[in-house]
């Protein structure tokens, strides 16, 4: 009578389990290869970064380049972040969000947003992604 009513037991638990979950919850968080080259732009004001293995170049206009060292990236789930030495002695914080992202209507389409933090200055916002081939930001245009 045992061995009838485990074997019951176990015949209904093999049962529920083949059936699919209703709601497959919250999807998966951004996977990203955060040692590829990724490009960051911002429209107000007008800035762009390029993450170069350990190099980060941010361009401004009417400013020279800021070039600043990381030592790699600090990878958390839905964001990665790099805090950059700069010439002078202090830091350059880079931050990546998995949030889409796009510089406006109908432009290029990234997967993450960005923010460029330096010292003294408020922060640059925008957008960031693996580089955009010449041919495909000129044809989406």
């Amino acid at each position: 009578m045992r061995r009838l009513i485990l074997f019951a037991v176990l015949a209904l638990a093999a049962c529920g389990k083949s059936e699919e979950p209703r709601n497959p919850g919250p999807a998966p968080d951004v996977a990203m290869n955060f040692s590829q080259p990724i490009d960051a732009r911002g429209t107000d004001p007008s800035w762009g970064l390029k993450i170069r293995g350990v190099q980060l170049t941010l361009t401004r206009p009417n400013q020279p380049d800021l070039v600043a060292t990381a030592p790699g990236a600090v990878i958390q789930p839905s964001q990665a972040s790099w805090t950059a030495a700069l010439p002078d002695g202090r830091a350059m914080k880079v931050s990546l969000f998995a949030s889409p992202c796009s510089e406006g209507v109908g432009d290029v389409k990234y997967s993450f947003s960005a923010e460029v933090v330096l010292p003294d200055s408020s922060p640059l916002t925008g957008c960031a992604g693996p580089p955009v081939a010449p041919r495909a930001a000129a044809a989406k245009r």
